[in-house]
């Protein structure tokens, strides 16, 4: 599907985004469990495991993330399934073993399960994503959350485990249903058979895997580094504050989200390069006024309705929303270029907006962290990605113009 720049959002786009919200709903509801049982230290802690799982499943997705939609009708389903599956077990048992050494090894399980859970998924998205079966993907992406909230209500009302485990424990039995489920819609594939694996096929696979995301993991670094700064200078209940401020904000990227996929899943799948320049070009615009929108309504909200909502400690999350304003946006609209250049293959511009994103966040936070505390942090984020989305879209005018 292409979209031309006049164009108003298609239906298929309006589905995504519509996906993409109930996903967004369901976090949110995730979140404001989390922290009206378990208070900002609680609500810190699980964020900090979960970052150090997404940077796992990130290093895993070398091997079942894009690379899978990139290559999905133009290698067998066997042998990405293949490589997916050694690729995901080397990689999440690596990244847990590592990350657990700075703990005791005390989250070490919890690391191990649900990066494996998570890549498994990712795989089998990513597939129908790149066969561009759209409305599977989106059943799939809503499932996830879905399943977890599901089973931590479970945990907690049935089962009565009234630590943090019960949020472990959700995304044990959640992302283990949805990996059950995700395999069935394979079955129509047929039997699996062992395919005779090409070093060609499978060095091809890493290398897009490889450059993708290295990018994912350099930008995702740029997004979440700043929670170790805060984890490590100002405390976890801080952190836990900051982070439900980041998952606010970042609910402002769901238009641009939803239409990275799509266009991406377009990009991919044809060779005509004018349509997929005017498709981008279309997205980037709305992209950009649907998130002014989204971000008018949310600073529209009042503090004390924060404070309800999330509990006692959290009315200054909307302060550190709006501080965090102007990166969000840039990089609402950047999204879309990034997944341009992805669409591609010219992954050394994405990996280069990246490196410098994260030099910058890495610079100021040192500064800025100490000294201006959280307000220094959105300062940090907001420098770091309105010079990276800049430098994307120079990049992206150069290639209309060139």
């Amino acid at each position: 599907m292409k979209l031309t720049s006049g164009e108003l959002l298609s239906k298929e786009t309006v589905a995504t985004i519509a996906a993409r919200s109930a996903v967004l709903l369901i976090n949110f509801l995730i979140v404001v469990f989390t922290t009206n049982n378990w208070g900002p230290g609680g609500r810190g802690e699980i964020a900090l495991v979960i970052t150090n799982v997404a940077i796992i499943a990130i290093l895993s997705n070398i091997t079942c993330g894009t690379t899978i939609a990139f290559h999905a009708q133009k290698e067998k389903a066997e042998l990405l399934v293949l490589i997916s599956l050694a690729g995901v077990l080397i990689f999440s048992l690596a990244g847990s073993v590592i990350f657990s050494l700075t703990t005791g090894f005390k989250y070490f399980k919890d690391l191990f399960i649900i990066s494996l859970l998570i890549s498994l998924n990712n795989a089998i998205s990513n597939y129908w994503l790149g066969r561009n079966n759209i409305k599977l993907y989106n059943i799939l992406m809503m499932l996830n959350p879905g399943l977890i909230l599901l089973f931590l209500f479970v945990f907690w009302n049935i089962f009565r485990i009234g630590t943090i485990r019960a949020c472990f424990y959700s995304y044990y039995a959640g992302l283990g249903v949805l990996l059950i489920i995700g395999l069935l819609t394979l079955r129509p594939l047929g039997p699996f058979r062992l395919p005779a694996v090409g070093f060609r096929n499978v060095l091809n696979i890493l290398k897009y895997g490889t450059g993708n995301e290295l990018n994912n993991f350099i930008q995702f670094l740029n997004y979440r580094l700043s929670y170790f700064f805060i984890a490590k200078i100002l405390g976890l209940a801080t952190l836990g504050i900051f982070s439900v401020a980041v998952s606010c904000a970042e609910a402002v990227w769901i238009a641009s989200k939803s239409m990275s996929a799509l266009n991406y899943s377009g990009i991919i799948s044809s060779d005509d390069r004018m349509s997929a320049v005017s498709s981008t070009i279309g997205y980037a615009k709305q992209s950009f006024w649907v998130s002014i929108l989204i971000m008018l309504i949310a600073i529209m909200i009042p503090r004390s309705l924060f404070e309800y909502v999330f509990g006692t400690g959290f009315g200054v999350v909307k302060i550190y929303l709006i501080w965090l304003i102007p990166g969000i946006i840039a990089m609402a609209v950047s999204n879309l270029y990034g997944h341009y250049f992805s669409g591609i293959g010219k992954l050394n511009i994405v990996r280069n907006r990246a490196l410098l994103g994260l030099s910058v966040t890495v610079a100021l936070l040192f500064l800025l962290t100490g000294k201006y505390l959280l307000k220094g942090v959105c300062i940090a984020l907001d420098a770091s990605y309105m010079l990276s989305s800049g430098y994307l879209y120079f990049k992206f005018r150069r290639e209309v113009t060139a």
